[in-house]
This record gives structure tokens, sequence and C-alpha cells, in this order.
């Protein structure tokens, strides 16, 4: 059996690349709320529109050569890369025998996990998103650090060193009590 590697990035989490405990509890998010994808679709949209402008034009001088391959990248980028980044994009939590795991696939190229002795508490949260992380994703903000996809309910973790977590739910009490058990065994 692999033993678990770690690269310690503080004293109290650490970036894992393999996995060697029993799971317990696992939750599994993506960006699906409407509102996003009307969003990104009309972004989409227009960034595919403006890539096609060089193809309608009829202009042959240099200067507008590299306008119209800059014009043609921007909308690959914001019109197909960015879109399937954002439907690809999963926060990916577990509770395995040996600590709680987030990974926030493809952004996190990495697992992170936090040993259930460096959790201090681990309680249930309404949050707003906005307001206090300054939206979703993996954010950072003077309350903390964040991992969210939607929704303004989660757990809230205080680790031994004054860091603060929270870690976005869907089912966040059967997450918190999930870390309790594991922590109490």
């Amino acid at each position: 059996m692999d033993k678990l590697r770690s690269k310690p990035m503080s004293s109290e989490v650490s970036i894992t690349d393999d996995i060697d405990a029993t799971l317990m509890f696992r939750e599994v998010q993506q960006f699906r709320q409407p509102w996003i994808w009307v969003v990104l679709s009309c972004s989409s949209l227009a960034a595919l529109y403006v890539a096609a402008i060089p193809f309608v034009l009829d202009s042959n001088s240099e200067d507008t050569l590299v306008v119209h391959i800059i014009l043609i990248l921007f909308g690959i980028i914001f019109g197909v890369i960015f879109p399937i980044l954002f439907y690809t994009t999963k926060l990916i939590t577990e509770i395995r025998s040996d600590g709680l795991y987030l990974s926030f696939y493809p952004l996190l190229f990495s697992r992170i996990k936090i040993p259930f002795e460096n959790i201090v508490k681990a309680e249930v949260k309404i949050y707003h998103p906005l307001r206090e992380y300054g939206g979703w994703g993996i954010r950072h903000s003077p309350t903390g650090k964040a991992y969210n996809v939607s929704g303004n309910r989660g757990v809230q973790l205080e680790l031994a060193n004054g860091e603060r977590i929270l870690i976005g739910s869907h089912s966040p009490e059967q997450l918190a009590r999930a870390i309790a058990f594991s922590r109490g065994r």
C-alpha cells in the first residue's frame, strides 16, 4: 500500500497526493445555479460573436491581422474554455479515518488534508457568501478562508493555530456529525 505523502502548508493543514484511509463521508458540489449559467451563456455568446468578427470583415492589412488574432483568442478563451472550466469545477469534501480532505478540481492540483487533531471546533453555520467572503469559490477574507460553490450553509472549522476555514455544504449537519464522530474516535 502507498503511504500518505504530504507536503506541509502550515502546522495545521497539508497538501496530499495519495489517500490510504477509510472513507466516511463524501460530498461533491458543482456550479449548477441557473443564474450563473444565464450570465455565463450570455458572456460566452458575446465572446464567440466577437471572435467571429474577423471572418465577417474583409480586411487584409497586417495591422488588422493582429487585432483579428486577439479577437479569435478572446472568443476561444471566454466563449469555450472558460465555460468548460466552470462546468468541470467540483468541490469535493471527504471525511476519512485520518482527517478531512478538500479538493477543488481543477483549481487545486492536490487535495488539502486537515488532520482531526488540528480541528478545535466544527459547527454548522449560515453565512453570507458575498458579504463575508466576496462570493463563491476559494475565498480569503479577514474572517478566514472559504471553500464554497453554492448556497449559504456550511461548516465553520476553527483550527488549533487559530485559522478559520468555512466549507460550504448542502448537508452541513451530516458533515459536522461526521467530523465530530471522527474526532471522537
